[in-house]
């Protein structure tokens, strides 16, 4: 194995895309190494020191955003909405709606755009127990989803904001997983077409 020196200002840009409890400094950059070398049209290296089995022998699964596959048991890894990132199902349809809010402009206009139960304000304590989550930056609670809900109501602001959106995922080792233990990804960029 390869030590490597890494400066404190690169460190903590890595911390902030690490997952908490679940990654390492390694899964970390191999998703960072994955996401560059998908998008310039590079092959994954197989086979290379740090490589998951999972990564290096069955590959990442691409999905068509209009029939994303059974999400459930599937946790995300990462995921961007228009840039913004996301650790999380819910946390990405609350940056979606962040977003959407910015180009809006009012809690009426986002209600239109928009399939994703919401009240405006903070929640109570009752809205607590359905499932609303206050965002502060947009002044809204939205109700949490299952992940194919999530990914529905998202993939609609990225549609109606002509914005990409993406989400790396991995499936749990469980009997009813879609493909357990294997990683997935769905991705809607403005032109309609998948980004490979």
């Amino acid at each position: 194995m390869t030590t490597l020196e890494v400066p404190e200002a690169l460190f903590r840009r890595l911390q902030k895309l690490a997952v908490p409890l679940v990654d390492t400094h390694v899964t970390v950059l191999e998703r960072v190494i994955s996401a560059y070398e998908s998008r310039n049209g590079h092959s994954q290296g197989e086979g290379t020191a740090g490589t998951s089995k999972q990564q290096a022998g069955q590959g990442l699964l691409e999905f068509s955003p209009d029939a994303p596959p059974d999400l459930r048991h599937a946790d995300v890894r990462i995921a961007s909405f228009d840039g913004r990132k996301a650790f999380g199902w819910n946390k990405l349809v609350q940056e979606a709606h962040s977003a959407a809010m910015s180009r809006l402009g009012s809690v009426d206009t986002l209600r239109g755009a928009t399939k994703s139960s919401f009240i405006a304000g903070r929640a109570t304590p009752d809205d607590v127990k359905r499932g609303y989550r206050y965002v502060p930056g947009i002044n809204i609670s939205i109700q949490n989803v299952d992940a194919a809900h999530a990914w529905s109501n998202t993939l609609r602001l990225a549609r109606h904001l002509r914005v990409e959106v993406e989400v790396e995922f991995e499936w749990k080792q469980k009997a009813d997983s879609a493909y357990p233990g294997r990683r997935g990804r769905l991705i809607w960029a403005p032109d309609d077409k998948e980004v490979r």
